[in-house]
């Protein structure tokens, strides 16, 4: 048989468990929506030309961007396949997001980024 000390800690527990469970539950329910205008507010747009280059080395494909207000020329590496955008020499603009993941094996040109939005760029 179950004596009363015991029958109270198995209430405390039970009661301890019920409202972990709810206070979890609506914290679950509180998180914010993330939508595609989120991530397009956070993304940066830029120019580039689209090179293979650093093929040798281990690096697929490179976006080259132009440099703004004389600052250092900016190297992007695509985390996502370009598609029909992926040509040699080929202008784009796009918006871009730097992304906090590891360069492919051999590959030390570049920061790893996704790319959306890509047009060929107009002359």
């Amino acid at each position: 048989m179950i004596d009363k000390k015991n029958k109270q800690r198995v209430m405390c527990i039970v009661t301890l468990y019920c409202f972990v469970l709810i206070a979890c539950k609506s914290k679950q329910l509180d998180l914010p929506k993330t939508t595609d205008a989120d991530t397009s507010a956070s993304s940066i747009k830029k120019e580039g030309i689209v090179t293979h280059q650093y093929k040798s080395v281990g690096c697929e494909t490179i976006i080259i961007c132009k440099p703004t207000n004389e600052n250092d020329t900016l190297f992007l590496i695509p985390m996502t396949s370009l598609e029909k955008f992926d040509i040699d020499n080929l202008k784009i603009s796009f918006n871009y997001r730097i992304l906090r993941v590891h360069n492919p094996k051999g590959c030390k040109q570049g920061i790893p980024a996704q790319i959306s939005n890509i047009k060929i760029k107009q002359r």
